[in-house]
C-alpha cells in the first residue's frame, strides 16, 4: 500500500480502530496526528482520549490516576440503553490479573509469575520447536502464513501449557479470537458482543472443566498449578485460574499470529534487511525487537480514568476510556532516529509494544519465544520465501491488533 494513499486528505476526526482506510498502514495518520492532536478527544466508546506520542503514553502507562479495570470497555462503544444486557460478561473479564490495580493485581501477578516461571524458556522452546516443525513440514510450493502457521502456532503451544488436547488448539483459538475483537474494535454491535459473550462462556466452561479434571489426576500443568498453588498466602479459586487460563491465551496467541506475519511482510519490502538477517542469524534477537516496534501487533493500550483530572490541558473524566497508542509511540521520530525505516540491528531500541511498568504484557516472554522460532525456521528452510505477488492479503478488521487474517506465500520450493 502507499502509505501517502490517504494522509492529503485525513483529519484527526476520521481515526477510529474500524476505518478501514487506516487499518492496512496506520503510520501516516499517526504522524498527522502527533504534529496536530497528540492527545486526541474521540467519540470512540461514547468518548475517550486517545494518546499518540511517546512521552505521553509512557507517562500515562505508570499514572496511577489511570485504572486498569476496563473490563467494560466494549460495553462502552455501545448505547447505554444496550448495554444491561451484557452486564454478566464483565464479572467474568474483571476476574483477568491484568484487569486489576495496585497491591491486588501486585499480589496476583506475583503469583502468576511464581507458577508461569515454572515453564522456563529452556522448557518452552521445545514445545515451541515441535509445533513449528508440524506445521511447516506440510508446506508445498505455497501456504496461507497465517492460517497455515503464525494462527496455529501460539495456540497449539498454549493449549498444551494449559493442559488440554493439542487437537483442541482450533477450538481455543477461535474463543480467543471473537474476545479479541471486542477490545480491538471500535465499532463494536450487539451481534458482536453476543459473540463474545457466548465465547467468553464457552471458553470459560470447558476451562473449568479441564481444570477439575487436571487436579484430580494431579496432571503438571499450568492450569492446575494455578488452581492448587498458594504463595504468600494468596491462592486463585478455580474460577480465578480458569480467567487467567483464558488470558493466557489471549496475551500469547493474538499478539504472536499478527507479528509473525507483520515481520515476513517487512521483509518483503525491505530486501537488504531480509538478506542481512539471514546472512547473520545472530541478529534475530534485535530483529524480533524491531519487527515489535516497526509494525506492532497490538497497536494500543488500554486504561479508564479512575477519577476525573487534567493533563497538558485537557480536561479527562472519570470513567472515560483512554487509548494509550503504542503503535504510534513506536514511530515517533523525537525518540527513534529515522522511526519509519526497519534497521533489524537498531540499538536502544525502547519500544513500548509490551507497555511499562507493572502491567508489562504478560506474555511478553512467550511471544518473543515463538516469533524467534518462527522466523529462524522460515528462513532456514524456505530462503527463498516470498509473500506472493497475485493473491490479495487480507488484513485483519480492527486496528486494536493489527496484521493480517490471510497471507499467501511462496516457498521457493
Amino acid at each position: 500500500m502507499d502509505s501517502n494513499s490517504y494522509a492529503d486528505d485525513f483529519e484527526p476526526a476520521d481515526f477510529s480502530l474500524s476505518n478501514p482506510r487506516i487499518i492496512p498502514d496506520p503510520y501516516p495518520a499517526y504522524e498527522i496526528l502527533r504534529q496536530r492532536d497528540p492527545i486526541h478527544n474521540s467519540r470512540m466508546y461514547g468518548g475517550s482520549w486517545v494518546f499518540f506520542a511517546y512521552e505521553d503514553v509512557v507517562t500515562m502507562l505508570t499514572d496511577d490516576r489511570l485504572t486498569n479495570n476496563r473490563s467494560n470497555l466494549p460495553l462502552l462503544a455501545l448505547a447505554p440503553e444496550q448495554r444491561e444486557e451484557f452486564a454478566d460478561l464483565v464479572p467474568v473479564l474483571s476476574n483477568w490479573v491484568a484487569f486489576f490495580d495496585g497491591d491486588a493485581h501486585l499480589l496476583r501477578r506475583q503469583h502468576m509469575n511464581r507458577i508461569c516461571n515454572l515453564f522456563s524458556k529452556e522448557s518452552l522452546t521445545p514445545i515451541i520447536d515441535r509445533a513449528v516443525d508440524e506445521l511447516l513440514s506440510t508446506w508445498g510450493e505455497r501456504a496461507d502464513l497465517i492460517a497455515d502457521f503464525s494462527r496455529p502456532l501460539p495456540a497449539m503451544v498454549i493449549t498444551q501449557l494449559l493442559g488440554a488436547p493439542v487437537t483442541d488448539h482450533e477450538l481455543l483459538a477461535r474463543w480467543s479470537d471473537d474476545i479479541a475483537y471486542l477490545f480491538g474494535a471500535s465499532a463494536l454491535t450487539v451481534d458482536d458482543l453476543r459473540r463474545g459473550r457466548s465465547a467468553v462462556q464457552q471458553f470459560a466452561g470447558y476451562l473449568g472443566e479441564l481444570v477439575s479434571h487436571s487436579v484430580r489426576f494431579g496432571h503438571d500443568t499450568m492450569l492446575a498449578k494455578l488452581a492448587v498453588e498458594e504463595s504468600g498466602g494468596f491462592h486463585f479459586d478455580e474460577a480465578a485460574a480458569c480467567a487467567q487460563g483464558m488470558l493466557l491465551m489471549f496475551a500469547g496467541l493474538e499478539p504472536t499470529r499478527y507479528l509473525i506475519g507483520n515481520a515476513v511482510w517487512a521483509l518483503q519490502h525491505h530486501p537488504r534487511q531480509r538478506q542481512r538477517l539471514q546472512s547473520d542469524p545472530a541478529l534475530l534477537s534485535s530483529a524480533v525487537e524491531e519487527f515489535l516496534r516497526y509494525d506492532t501487533p497490538v497497536q494500543f493500550v488500554g486504561r479508564a480514568a479512575a477519577r476525573s483530572f487534567t493533563y497538558r490541558g485537557n480536561r479527562i473524566e472519570a470513567g472515560q476510556a483512554v487509548l494509550l497508542h503504542v503503535g504510534s509511540a513506536n514511530r515517533d521520530r523525537a525518540v527513534f532516529p529515522d522511526p519509519d525505516e526497519l534497521d533489524l540491528a537498531r540499538s536502544s531500541n525502547r519500544h513500548v509494544s509490551f507497555g511499562r511498568g507493572p502491567h508489562v504484557c504478560i506474555g511478553a516472554l512467550l511471544v518473543r519465544l515463538q516469533a524467534k522460532a518462527a522466523l529462524r525456521a522460515l528462513l532456514e528452510r524456505f530462503p527463498g520465501l516470498r509473500v506472493a505477488d497475485d493473491v490479495e492479503p487480507v488484513w485483519n478488521s480492527n486496528l486494536g491488533f493489527h496484521g493480517f487474517t490471510s497471507l499467501t506465500v511462496t516457498t521457493g520450493r
